[in-house]
């Protein structure tokens, strides 16, 4: 599977290393999610976006790596800092 250009690296490396703090696995993970092996590994190299998961997922995934929705979104693209800005002013 060809690696993408990736803007989620953060999010990418926050579940990387909450998975290696919490001694699971990948595998684990996605069972967890309910999703397959490899959709998990594709998200986890850069191929699929995170955001490609069903909302429900996303929040579980917030969950595991220890971040808020809002940091989950700001992460993954879906939000940017200007979108909390009134009018667009910074």
């Amino acid at each position: 599977m060809k690696k993408q250009n990736n803007e989620n690296q953060q999010l990418i490396n926050l579940i990387h290393n909450e998975v290696r703090n919490r001694g699971v696995t990948l595998r684990d993970l996605a069972e967890h999610l309910k999703i397959s092996y490899i959709y998990m590994t594709s998200i986890t190299c850069g191929a699929r976006k995170v955001t490609g998961l069903s909302l429900e997922n996303q929040r579980k995934l917030a969950d595991f790596v220890g971040i808020s929705m809002v940091e989950f979104l700001l992460l993954s693209g879906v939000l940017c800092e200007e979108d909390f800005n009134s009018a667009g002013v910074a």
